[in-house]
């Protein structure tokens, strides 16, 4: 049992040592931000097109986007190319400023040429906006392959899932006989994100919360379980063992022990020229009493001799 309390201990005592550690990151990061940027500088959100899959070579795709927040849209006509350092050419990047992080959605439509291809689900953007407190960078790249269905299949598809989910009781098998959907084709977007000073301190702060919540529970696990090793008597039973079986630190009656005889020389000492001796003590009477003598003997003298101190009667 206490091996087991002793093993929960330990481990609980790591899981705190790593929140300190976590928040001590978070913390580093938070400074080294200080006031890096204007804090009214929104982020931004750079998508470009990398691949389209699913269609013939001799198409020529062009790719609707759609943002939930703030609700812009963007057209991508041309595929980039990462090996050019020149500047992309127009078509080939959508850029959106002010993109709020929590609530931000992306919805993708293709077309070929005048045909409508299909479209997709709404992708929903707060996992690319994530910041790792370990490593905060300037910009966050995401490769991001989304499934385009024809308009049909795509309203199929709600209709099924509608349904299914209301009749589900009734028709257990309705999941089962309903067919798979096949993409049209599937796009692949490469997105930029460029976090503002105030979204990198906004999400490092929430972390650090959590982190904190991490760190106080784990602390409340570790007191209960020093309270209950506590209440068990310890880790092991040689721990109290030992403690019965060791001598006392201080020997019994030190206190009391008789004082030392002096030797002849101390006695000796002592008796002549000591500082308890007849001969120190009359020393000091004479010391402290010699200034009363000489001021009586001068009082003294001057009352019965002082008129050998006169000056003689002038001539």
């Amino acid at each position: 049992m206490a091996g087991d309390l002793s093993a929960e201990q330990a481990s609980a005592r790591e899981e705190v040592m790593t929140c300190e550690k976590e928040i001590q990151s978070i913390k580093a990061a938070l400074r080294r931000l200080g006031d890096a940027g204007n804090a009214n500088d929104p982020n931004s959100l750079d998508i470009v097109l990398l691949k389209v899959e699913g269609l013939p070579e001799t198409a020529q795709p062009t790719v609707q986007l759609q943002l939930s927040s703030p609700i812009e849209e963007g057209t991508l006509t041309q595929i980039f190319d990462p090996l050019n350092t020149d500047p992309s050419p127009e078509g080939s990047i959508v850029s959106f400023k002010g993109v709020e992080t929590s609530t931000a959605t992306l919805t993708v439509s293709a077309k070929d040429l005048d045909i409508s291809l299909g479209s997709s689900t709404s992708h929903d953007l707060a996992p690319i906006f994530s910041i790792n407190p370990m490593e905060v960078k300037d910009e966050y790249v995401t490769d991001l392959p989304i499934a385009i269905v024809a308009e049909e299949s795509s309203g199929e598809a709600l209709a099924t899932a509608e349904s299914t989910e209301e009749g589900k009781d009734d028709s257990p098998q309705a999941a089962a006989t309903a067919e798979p959907i096949v993409p049209v084709c599937t796009v692949t977007l490469r997105i930029t994100y460029k976090p503002s000073p105030q979204d990198q301190r906004e999400e490092l702060y929430e972390i650090l919360n959590k982190a904190s919540q991490r760190k106080a529970t784990a602390l409340e696990n570790l007191r209960k379980i020093s309270m209950t090793l506590a209440r068990s008597g310890g880790d092991s039973p040689t721990k109290s063992s030992s403690t019965t079986v060791a001598k006392p630190s201080v020997k019994p009656g030190f206190l009391n022990k008789k004082p030392k005889e002096p030797t002849r020389l101390e006695k000796l000492y002592e008796t002549t020229i000591g500082p308890n001796s007849i001969l120190r003590k009359g020393l000091g009477i004479v010391v402290v009493s010699r200034n009363y003598f000489i001021f009586f003997g001068a009082v003294t003298f001057f009352h019965f001799k002082g008129q050998l101190l006169a000056l003689p009667p002038p001539v």
